[in-house]
């Protein structure tokens, strides 16, 4: 497949080397990243996406990463890897290589994530900023409704989630945050829909994303909240969260001094941050692993401070 790919980009396959590789392997998907050296010291990536088999999703998914790129183009410190090459049926394609370390690992690497905290936010507000439509009136009862109908498939025993009569009550609590976000006329941009800590790579003088899922412009709160919980679940202080916050408040302030478009208190953002630690503790069940128990361990407290 790289060597399909590199002669598809006009890179020498032989030249290159395979410098490291990840593998995603779990029910849902199956994928193969793998970055390649060469010997001049540029550096690409192949990504392959061998399961689920949805070409026409594999398609969108491209196309959002290459808007994404497109519309960062002129902004130098904040990138999308360029697109090489690519195999829509086979589902993989060649990128160049993003240098340096992920947001999470130097957030680990750290005490004072302030810093890192606005270059992501900087990062974001370009890429919103580049693709904002405007704004439209939020409507917070589609996100209710779909938690109320998760919780009735959770009575129901047709889906299954530890530690349900809590996920439940906290489903409860979500309504009372609605009417603060009901009809506000909150900005609309290109999604990247899965923006977690992991996704976002920075260097001394560049700030990368890449990953995307998304297609069609939506509340900017929604990748604001995957960010932020991202960070709060894996490396936040959670000694350092009040009741009735999500998000530590430092993280939250540093990350809204390099996040400009909406401001901290904005309604729907809060709204959806609180959405996102629901969302994630359905989503970790699907995942057994040390990793994921500790996780869950967080995200019980990150709710419980949330909903206090």
């Amino acid at each position: 497949m790289f060597g399909r790919l590199a002669g598809k980009a006009g890179l020498a396959a032989e030249t290159y080397v395979c410098g490291a590789e990840w593998i995603k392997d779990d029910q849902k998907q199956r994928q193969i990243v793998q970055r390649y050296d060469g010997r001049d010291g540029a550096a690409v990536v192949l990504k392959y996406v061998t399961r689920p088999a949805d070409t026409d999703r594999f398609t969108k998914m491209l196309a959002a990463h290459q808007a994404a790129c497109d519309a960062l183009d002129a902004i130098p410190a904040y990138t999308v890897p360029q697109i090489l090459a690519a195999d829509h049926e086979a589902q993989a394609y060649l990128m160049r290589f993003a240098k340096g370390d992920t947001f999470l690992d130097l957030c680990r690497q750290t005490e004072d994530h302030a810093p890192l905290l606005r270059r992501a936010g900087g990062w974001l507000a370009a890429y919103h900023g580049a693709t904002v439509q405007g704004t439209r009136p939020f409507q917070p009862h589609f996100m209710v409704n779909h938690l109320q109908r998760l919780v009735a498939r959770i009575e129901s025993g047709q889906r299954r989630i530890n530690g349900k009569q809590r996920f439940a009550a906290y489903v409860d609590r979500i309504a009372d945050y609605a009417p603060q976000a009901q009809g506000h006329a909150g900005s609309i941009a290109a999604k990247h829909g899965d923006l977690n800590g992991l996704n976002l790579v920075m260097s001394v003088d560049e700030t990368a994303a890449f990953d995307f899922s998304a297609t069609t412009p939506s509340p900017v709160g929604y990748d604001i909240a995957r960010l932020l919980q991202s960070y709060t679940q894996m490396v936040g202080d959670l000694d350092a969260l009040p009741k009735r916050y999500a998000v530590p408040p430092a993280a939250w302030e540093a990350f809204f001094q390099g996040y400009t478009l909406v401001p901290p208190d904005d309604p729907t953002v809060q709204f959806l941050t609180r959405v996102q630690i629901l969302t994630d503790w359905n989503r970790i069940q699907e995942h057994a692993s040390l990793a994921n128990v500790m996780r869950f361990e967080r995200i019980k407290k990150i709710a419980r401070q949330a909903f206090a």
